[in-house]
């Protein structure tokens, strides 16, 4: 269930300040994770195949795949954040479903509850080939909402 607790009367984070999020986090500019689709409480993003990360050779090892469906899953919740607001990864657990060998990794994501304090989101991860899809995984993460606090004024 799909429930927005923080207030349909609130505006939500849109693209570019997902986009911003994604920007400020290292790992994802280091993996070159990327939107691929987004609406509120869905968020799909893509990984590229990338030599240095891979496990047995050629292929997206599980803790990738695990990556790409946290960043998934877990930008799903923050898409029914109101601004002002943005979270962290609290835990989640993947399950692997197949060999994720292929030239990216594409995880759709989607909130399964929102909350004001904590939210559940899980994803599905597909290793893409020639833009065929199969299933190699899917994540469950829980995280922590918090209201960014403004930082004091350094010269007081």
């Amino acid at each position: 269930m799909r429930g927005d607790v923080m207030g349909e009367a609130e505006q939500h984070l849109s693209r570019t300040d997902l986009e911003s999020f994604f920007a400020a986090l290292a790992f994802v500019r280091e993996f070159g994770i990327e939107i691929f689709s987004l609406a509120p409480g869905e968020v799909a993003i893509e990984l590229p195949f990338d030599e240095r990360f891979s496990g047995p050779p050629g292929q997206f090892p599980a803790s990738m795949v695990g990556v790409a469906g946290d960043v998934a899953a877990v930008s799903s919740c923050l898409s029914l954040l109101p601004r002002g607001w943005a979270l962290a990864t609290l835990d989640f657990t993947i399950k692997m479903t197949g060999v994720a060998k292929g030239e990216k990794l594409r995880a759709r994501g989607r909130v399964l509850q929102a909350g004001r304090t904590n939210s559940v989101g899980t994803a599905d991860i597909y290793v893409v080939s020639a833009e065929r899809e199969t299933l190699c995984g899917t994540v469950l993460a829980t995280t922590r909402n918090f209201q960014i606090k403004s930082l004091p004024n350094a010269a007081a």
